[in-house]
């Protein structure tokens, strides 16, 4: 009984480590896609990037702007970050080439899965 109860703790063992060497993999990964968009995004001055990061500063400056006035109501913070984010995800999501989508998608799915998985051992 001892001997099993031992070669299960191994194996939950072996397990997690496996699960943890991927999420590390999949962080690099991730990391490495997240570097080389930078790179090609900031060589981007077509007039589409621009309009994007003309948002992205808006964005930036509506958000301030409304942390600034004591009178500004959360409804109305919330209600200018999201209007304006989802206008910078749909130029962006237009931008971004398919197989990059899929890439990340399938890179972000993996971490959630170990993400998971760690969450429910704890």
């Amino acid at each position: 009984m001892e001997k099993l109860v031992m070669d299960v703790v191994n194996a939950g063992i072996a397990l997690f480590r496996s699960g943890e060497e991927k999420l590390k993999s999949s962080i690099v990964d991730l990391e490495k896609v997240y570097t080389e968009l930078k790179s090609k995004g900031e060589l981007d001055k077509s007039a589409e990037t621009q309009k994007i990061r003309d948002l992205l500063s808006k964005t930036i400056a509506d958000a301030q702007g409304a942390i600034g006035k004591t009178n500004a109501s959360y409804d109305e913070i919330v209600a200018k970050l999201q209007t304006n984010y989802q206008s910078i995800y749909q130029q962006i999501d237009t931008a971004i080439p398919p197989q990059v989508k899929e890439k990340l998608k399938q890179t972000l799915d993996e971490l959630k899965v170990l993400i998971d998985k760690a969450k429910s051992k704890s």
